[in-house]
């Protein structure tokens, strides 16, 4: 990986965090606590998924690694934040 990609992936990582812990799915837990959906996130985005294959992909995250009950909708209202958060950052 480049210089350049290494660095705008640090800044992109730092600012979806923040999103991500604004959810506030786990109150007062460490800032890392939902990175691995972060790295997810980020790995689809940069491959250009679309909406539909980051909703499935959170919403499995969420439900069965880290065992949240979440119906589709929940997982959709995520996504579409994440896709609009990328819209503006990338």
């Amino acid at each position: 990986m480049s210089t350049k990609l290494k660095r705008r992936y640090k800044i992109h990582f730092s600012s979806l965090r923040d999103l991500i812990n604004s959810w506030n799915m786990i109150p007062d837990s460490p800032p890392d606590e939902f990175d691995s959906i972060n790295h997810m996130c980020l790995s689809f985005l940069y491959r250009g998924a679309d909406e539909f294959k980051l909703r499935e992909a959170i919403h499995h995250e969420l439900s069965v690694n880290y065992g949240f009950s979440m119906n589709k909708q929940e997982s959709e209202l995520l996504a579409k934040q994440v896709i609009e958060w990328w819209s503006d950052n990338k």
